[in-house]
């Protein structure tokens, strides 16, 4: 898989939240003797938003001022606050990400949006895009009342190049645990992360952190007003897929988002370490010879147009070698002396989030997700399968297929490939990271593995990539297109949630409400992972010897 695949295939996270929304509901629907017309005041000016079956619905709520011009590749800036009443009814524009020149179509990926079953009816409209796009959304049990619900804040995937908070509806999560749940938007791609520190003046310092700039004063915003929405401030759980993961792991070591942040939870995004600064200046001085600039010449940046700037993005990332999941290459978060001036968990977690909890998994076959032009990898033979190791794991082929197929009896030359590859990309990561976070012995990991395959297509994409996000958002039923629906993924959507809702709550997975067994704290010496199945369960040191040979694979990666 080339760079400009790899990088379409990570596009379709938020392809897919767009054809399959979490939850279809809108803002009609109102609670008998509840106001339809919730009004709270934050520190910018009052907002209105709507009553949805008991819960109080405020989108598009600015906590920035828009990102154009002459604020381009700088911190974000207070919003100017108003007078009145501002409606907040509908969600904020998405940062820019679509490629206004598209090369050619090879044909629509084979598998995961062309065969997936389509809802009912009109697809949604395209999410509207623009650089004025900080903006969050609120949905909660009640507003202006005194009560101090825990808060989770999702920070949404598709590593640090697309997606949208926008996608995310917290309909039934917050109906479910009498949380608040927020939604986020922020800058992407070279607008978050182009990295002018190193050849530009002081004013671009920051530029290469913009996009987490942004989520940072998402959260000051959190602080300042979520009490006002029914939340409480000290009780702030931050969390996300994919790349919404490694945006918490780099929350988790800044400096800048000390206290804002009380629990942490990472789902299928490992984020080990961010990117060098020398990797960093490199893609910057691409970008600047795509646009014909000059690193003296940065200030004209501010006055191109969108669409040349994002055609130069594009035309960079294609230029880039691939690399393996957890490794950023280009436009990415990168160190800082001030922002970020250690690896988050490279080699040790940092002390600085020594007291925030750590909720960790991933999907037992990931990178299922993106095969959606290898229709080959489903119907491997042992020889193909051997092949394909050996281009990652080299001299340890053997070793590995040995381990696997002690681990995984049952499994297909096809089923092992996918476990293998999922494992090498994000699973092994996943465990490293947990295993970082429990050696700094102060506040406790909790390491999870999601093993519940979709019968969508016949069972043929597993445990794909962000198929455990409609379970923690306890919708199902909203996302049957890739769950199946049904009551066996409701069931065990409720149990998941109510995991992640006591986490947030307490710092502690566990609830008697949840029907899981105990889940305990992971350690070294015991490597205890839940496994979320129909009959999810605790496994300590989960396929061990496989678990072996990646580690030594990926040391001398």
């Amino acid at each position: 898989m080339n760079r400009r695949n790899f990088l379409e295939r990570c596009a379709l996270t938020s392809q897919i939240a767009a054809f399959f929304p979490l939850s279809s509901c809108g803002l009609q629907s109102h609670a008998a003797g509840m106001s339809s017309e919730p009004v709270v005041e934050t520190s910018n000016g009052k907002v209105r938003g709507a009553l949805v079956d008991g819960i109080y619905v405020f989108k598009g709520l600015r906590y920035a001022a828009p990102t154009g011009g002459e604020n381009r590749f700088m911190p974000p800036r207070d919003p100017q606050p108003w007078t009145g009443i501002q409606q907040a009814l509908t969600f904020g524009d998405s940062a820019p990400q679509t490629n206004p020149n598209p090369p050619p179509a090879s044909g629509p990926p084979k598998i995961i949006l062309a065969q997936l079953p389509r809802p009912a009816g009109a697809p949604p409209p395209r999410l509207k895009e623009s650089e004025d796009c900080l903006f969050l959304n609120v949905w909660t049990a009640g507003v202006n009342d005194g009560r101090r619900r825990p808060v989770m804040v999702w920070l949404h995937g598709g590593f640090f190049s697309v997606g949208s908070g926008s996608t995310d509806d917290s309909m039934q999560l917050a109906k479910r645990g009498d949380v608040v749940n927020v939604t986020v938007n922020h800058r992407l791609n070279m607008f978050g992360y182009s990295h002018f520190g190193d050849l530009g003046g002081p004013e671009y310092a920051h530029s290469g952190n913009a996009g987490m700039l942004d989520i940072i004063a998402a959260l000051k915003w959190v602080q300042n007003n979520i009490e006002r929405f029914g939340g409480d401030p000290k009780r702030v759980m931050v969390f996300g897929v994919s790349g919404g993961g490694m945006k918490t792991a780099f929350l988790m070591a800044s400096p800048a988002a000390s206290g804002l942040l009380h629990r942490a939870g990472v789902q299928s995004g490992p984020g080990l370490k961010m990117m060098e600064r020398r990797q960093a200046t490199k893609v910057s001085e691409m970008l600047l010879h795509a646009l014909g600039l000059k690193a003296s010449q940065l200030d004209q940046l501010k006055t191109l147009p969108l669409e040349t700037l994002m055609a130069a993005r594009f035309a960079v990332d294609a230029k880039i070698p691939p690399g393996n999941f957890t490794d950023l290459t280009s436009f990415g978060p990168v160190l800082d002396l001030q922002l970020l001036p250690h690896q988050p968990f490279s080699p040790p977690a940092l002390p600085l989030s020594k007291d925030v909890p750590l909720l960790i998994g991933s999907n037992q076959t990931d990178m299922v997700f993106f095969m959606g032009d290898d229709e080959p990898a489903f119907s491997l033979d042992d020889a193909a399968l051997t092949l394909r190791v050996q281009r990652f794991l080299g001299d340890l082929t053997d070793p590995a297929l040995r381990a696997y197929r002690k681990d995984y009896p049952h499994y297909s030359p096809s089923d092992l490939y996918m476990q293998i590859w999922s494992d090498y990309s994000i699973g092994q990561a996943t465990i490293e990271e947990a295993e970082r976070k429990a050696a700094a012995q102060r506040a406790p990991a909790y390491l999870y593995q999601f093993g519940w395959r979709t019968p969508v297509m016949g069972g043929k994409l597993r445990t794909l990539h962000t198929l455990e996000t409609p379970f923690v958002f306890n919708n199902t039923e909203g996302a049957q297109a890739i769950t199946g629906g049904g009551p066996e993924a409701q069931a065990l959507a409720g149990r998941m949630s109510e995991a992640w809702v006591a986490f947030a709550a307490t710092g502690n997975p566990n609830s008697q409400k949840s029907g899981l067994p105990h889940w305990p704290e992971y350690q070294a010496k015991t490597r205890s992972t839940m496994v979320f199945n129909n009959a999810s369960v605790v496994a300590d040191d989960p396929a061990r010897d496989a678990r072996l040979v990646l580690e030594k694979a990926l040391a001398r990666a």
